[in-house]
């Protein structure tokens, strides 16, 4: 009886967890309509979703650059397109290509700088898919300055750490000294408990 009630919740387990492995094999889906629609909410270009986006779709429309521009490219204007693809792919960019931050909402401000530049100077192209690739090369531009931005702010928080300042007067320049004098500082701050 015991073995036939083991046997059972084995199976039963099996059976569970074997769903879930293959839930988690198969690209999730979203409705890009009602993404689309809540992202552009309130501006002329919503009412377009339901029209350019199929209901479902392979999540997650906004981390695609290349899906959003061929579906945004559908858009009436010039505009429109341009409104589309930098709106939704808005949270994309920052979350995949500007991290990681090195202070809080440095990645915000340097996402709305791509918005501002974008539509600055792709909405005087002719075409729609020449606007949006527009912007994704404004990308580029953009990440190079965040990159550099990160690295200053990474070198002040470096230069101003006590215990670097302390293994740099110790040592001088002499940088495996220091490397070593730091890591020796902060097992010792470990072990206090500090």
């Amino acid at each position: 009886m015991a073995t036939r009630r083991l046997t059972i919740l084995w199976v039963a387990a099996w059976a569970v967890l074997s769903t879930q492995t293959s839930d988690a094999q198969t690209p999730s889906t979203e409705d890009q309509v009602a993404t689309c629609e809540a992202i552009l909410h309130g501006r002329q270009e919503s009412t377009e979703c339901a029209r350019i986006f199929p209901k479902k779709g392979r999540c997650c429309i906004q981390y695609d650059a290349e899906r959003l521009a061929k579906i945004c490219e559908k858009m009436p204007t010039v505009a429109g397109a341009l409104n589309c693809f930098l709106e939704i792919n808005e949270a994309g960019f920052r979350k995949s290509d500007l991290l990681p931050e090195s202070q809080p909402g440095l990645a915000d401000q340097y996402a709305k700088q791509w918005k501002i530049n974008s539509l600055r100077i792709c909405s005087e192209e002719k075409s729609a898919k020449s606007a949006i690739a527009c912007a994704n090369l404004q990308k580029s531009g953009i990440r190079t300055v965040f990159e550099q931005k990160n690295t200053t702010i990474n070198g002040s928080a470096v230069i101003a750490d006590p215990i670097v300042s302390f293994c740099r007067k110790a040592f001088g320049d002499y940088w495996e000294g220091v490397e070593q004098c730091v890591r020796d500082q902060r097992a010792a701050k470990r072990r206090m408990g500090l």
